[in-house]
């Protein structure tokens, strides 16, 4: 039975575009809020509105905060802050703070978050054989900090260290399911800590909607007792994308990601498969497992004034080790989107796609490219 997946969120819309018209004008104008130490700021305040499938509505509010530290002049990139916080008809809280900070003209940035969720994922079980009658929904409330720090060691090359901590406090699963029987590793909550190191090139010519350039980011991260976390397991994520342009705002672009786990993990941090930006029509984390490799192509094209369309294709497969790879538990998926241009000087995308499976299905509406 095909899956049904559309996601809206006005919030995600109104957020990323008024920080897109903020940081224009940072740019382009000298009438910015100066305080008392130099630093150019404005803030943005805004109520929001939302619905996902796992949500049902919800409403809040969030506020913006673009600026420029002292020392960075015009043609440096905006810090920012989000403070937001949400309710959902299905009794879930979102409280959170991203920020993204550059100092030093660029040189080092340091990037995150801050926050605190009730949230309700769905479990299928590991491995190749969930299914949608499988499929069951557990909750979960979890604080969590994300920390990210990189130094520019040369021209577009950053190496840098990540932090990262989950409090997963699960509260409810399903009677007689697969999580109620506490033999899945993780069933019954998960602390995690870990630290890693981070590779990261960029020589893209735009960060929203690239016409041509490379992307690779290279991260080996560990979560371990002396760090605090309840599991032992080793992650390496390896994410590299690649743009060409065609002709005129015709554009190739290349995906190549993988995900491998060593150690023992508790199962909501396997690989998982499917989601609104890699292999887009199964529901993220239908297929999850120790490995995780997949590949992804958009062919990127205008179709009138500040609409765009997009075709796109994918193949991926998770399994526990290298040698349990095999072509039958390979997925395919294909699909096209509609673009919208919210914001034309940094080329912001309302995106629109419908994506297409093995027996399944999903529809995502939300901003700026999958990659």
């Amino acid at each position: 039975m095909a899956i049904v997946r559309l996601r809206f969120s006005i919030a995600s819309i109104f957020l990323i575009w008024c920080w897109s018209i903020d940081s224009t004008d940072l740019k382009a104008q000298n009438t910015v809020q100066v305080d008392s130490s130099g630093i150019q700021g404005k803030w943005v305040v805004l109520p929001l509105v939302f619905f996902t499938p796992e949500t049902n509505w919800g409403f809040g509010a969030a506020s913006l905060y673009s600026f420029r530290f002292r020392r960075n002049d015009q043609r440096s990139r905006p810090s920012q802050f989000q403070i937001g916080f949400a309710y959902t008809l299905r009794d879930q809280i979102l409280a959170y703070l991203p920020f993204q900070l550059f100092l030093r003209n660029d040189r080092y940035k340091v990037y995150g978050e801050l926050g605190y969720y009730r949230y309700v994922y769905e479990f299928s079980g590991v491995g190749n054989t969930g299914t949608l009658s499988d499929s069951e929904l557990y909750e979960v409330d979890f604080p969590r900090i994300r920390l990210n720090a990189l130094y520019q060691a040369y021209p577009n090359l950053f190496v840098g260290l990540r932090y990262w901590m989950d409090d997963f406090n699960i509260t409810k699963v399903a009677d007689e399911g697969l999580l109620a029987k506490g033999d899945i590793s993780g069933s019954e909550g998960s602390l995690l800590s870990g630290g890693g190191l981070i590779v990261n090139y960029d020589n893209r010519d735009r960060i929203f909607y690239p016409g041509h350039g490379y992307f690779f980011e290279s991260v080996l991260f560990y979560n371990g007792a002396e760090l605090g976390s309840d599991f032992d397991f080793t992650k390496l994520y390896v994410d590299g994308s690649a743009f060409y342009t065609l002709k005129e705002e015709h554009i190739l672009a290349v995906n190549l990601y993988a995900e491998l786990t060593w150690g023992t993990a508790p199962f909501n941090q396997l690989s998982l498969l499917g989601g609104p930006k890699r292999m887009r029509g199964y529901f993220e984390g239908r297929f999850r497992d120790n490995h995780y490799l997949m590949g992804q192509s958009e062919y990127r094209f205008p179709i009138y004034g500040r609409f765009g369309g997009v075709a796109f294709a994918g193949l991926g497969a998770v399994a526990k080790d290298f040698s349990a790879f095999r072509t039958e538990h390979l997925r395919w998926m294909w699909g096209l989107g509609l673009r919208f241009v919210l914001d034309p000087k940094e080329h912001v995308n309302l995106r629109l796609d419908a994506g297409f499976g093995r027996s399944s299905s999903g529809y995502y509406l939300t901003v700026a490219e999958a990659f």
